[in-house]
């Protein structure tokens, strides 16, 4: 009995010193494949260029996107989901952003 509860013990203890370790890499992978997805938009899509000219953009390479307004932004955002997070207590998506001005103009890529 008493070696079956020290055996427990040690496959916890070992469990809660991995689990850490095990989480930043995964968390590292991820990030790695986000800031791969992103990449392709920074690449082709230049900040200024027309709202109508990112809508195309899109269009022909059938990438799915949300336009939506966010807080008290000037013009829309176009959210493009790349991932899903979750741990123990929630889950949330993760977007690629783009960002546009007043003027339908693009002020920002970034991950959401």
């Amino acid at each position: 009995m008493k070696k079956r509860v020290a055996l427990i013990a040690v496959f916890a203890v070992a469990l809660a010193l991995t689990w850490p370790i095990y989480s930043r890499i995964r968390q590292a992978r991820r990030d790695s494949a986000y800031q791969t997805a992103i990449a392709q938009f920074q690449r082709n899509l230049h900040i200024g260029m027309r709202q109508a000219d990112v809508r195309h953009y899109l269009d022909l390479r059938h990438v799915e996107y949300y336009p939506v307004r966010i807080g008290g932004g000037d013009g829309p955002t176009y959210e493009i989901k790349v991932g899903e997070e979750n741990d123990l207590i929630c889950e949330w998506n993760v977007y690629i952003a783009l960002e546009f001005s007043s003027t339908d103009a693009l002020t920002e890529i970034h991950i959401k």
